[in-house]
């Protein structure tokens, strides 16, 4: 159902000969472009990418501001469907790669643009964790922290769906504010950060929400 509704909407769109902007769920993509005032040519990590284009958070970055970037899906189906269909690479596990080595090798800057972290193992029917809870948490500290920053930083904890997420959710508020981002926006399963280095208070103030603690 979630993939026909996207469809139906593109065609809808693509009729009308409006392009469809922004694919985030929550509307990370909108505040990206927004805080980093439409940038070209910028630089993405996504931990979780999902699909190509529906949900994605960095469809657009790619296809319309020219970013480079990595993606991670560890769903096989899933990862094959992304590197079939964008420019940037699509890897498997991000608890198991080098990311030093490639940033490296493929000229990443060490202040980069964005960081998605979204790798949770799914939950079922009963809104228990199909895997371990704390696999976002892994992923995050798997990054070269203190080797490299990121401006924009969205973390999935989804502390409403589960109640021991609230750990998980309050373990990452801890290594990145002790790195010094400033939280942003709070949502009920999402927290939005921004590096106060690059985008000054006076920048990003008017994006400060707090829907839940």
């Amino acid at each position: 159902m979630y993939f026909v509704i996207y469809d139906i909407i593109d065609q809808l769109y693509a009729k009308h000969g409006v392009n469809m902007q922004y694919r985030g769920n929550s509307s990370q993509e909108k505040f990206v472009v927004e805080v980093l005032k439409e940038k070209q040519n910028g630089y993405y990590v996504e931990l979780g990418g999902f699909h190509s284009t529906q949900g994605s958070n960095t469809f657009y970055l790619e296809q319309d501001y020219n970013w480079s970037g990595v993606t991670f899906e560890i769903n096989e189906p899933n990862r094959n469907e992304i590197n079939a269909n964008r420019r940037n690479p699509c890897y498997g596990d991000a608890l198991k790669f080098d990311y030093i080595k490639y940033f490296k090798e493929n000229n990443f800057p060490e202040q980069i643009d964005y960081l998605q972290v979204d790798i949770d193992t799914g939950y079922n029917e009963a809104c228990r964790p199909q895997g371990n809870h704390y696999t976002t948490l892994h992923g995050l500290i798997t990054l070269p922290l203190t080797q490299y920053r990121f401006t924009v930083i969205t973390f999935e904890h989804d502390a409403n769906m589960y109640f021991r997420n609230t750990a998980l959710r309050d373990a990452q508020r801890e290594i990145l504010d002790s790195l010094g981002y400033s939280l942003v926006v709070r949502e009920i399963h999402e927290d939005w950060w921004i590096d106060p280095n690059v985008v000054p208070l006076s920048e990003f103030r008017k994006y400060l929400r707090w829907d839940t603690l």
